[in-house]
């Protein structure tokens, strides 16, 4: 292969791939629901049903999640026109709102990231 030839194929690589990545770096700030491309189609959005810390699963939609030291977690504070802030498994409690996407959307077994609206004091 010629060089200029390389050299395009690694430019058009870069260019294909700086939207997902500028997405994964902005995904904190985007509210629940509202993720371009993603909600509703590669995410679960709805209600935590159950919320295990010894075996770090989250069970929403009738299906258990793991959540593992990769899951991002963030808190969802637009109700309140707050900014996103960082979360934890403790935030992540039965009954709250939650959208959640997954590692591999086929087998859906571990979170990639887990928003979840904050509580009103949060």
């Amino acid at each position: 292969m010629e060089p200029r030839s390389i050299g395009f194929a690694v430019l058009a690589a870069l260019l294909w791939s700086a939207p997902l990545q500028a997405q994964k770096t902005t995904e904190q700030f985007v509210p629940i629901g509202q993720s371009p491309g993603l909600s509703g189609k590669s995410t679960y959005l709805g209600a935590i049903e159950a919320a295990d810390s010894v075996t770090q699963t989250v069970t929403a939609g009738g299906r258990s999640v793991q959540v593992t030291e990769r899951t991002r977690i963030w808190l969802d504070r637009s109700g309140a026109r707050q900014p996103n802030v960082a979360g934890s498994f403790a935030d992540l409690q039965a009954g709250r709102r939650v959208e959640i996407k997954y590692e591999d959307e086929a087998r859906r077994e571990r979170a990639d990231w887990i928003k979840v609206q904050a509580d009103a004091g949060q």
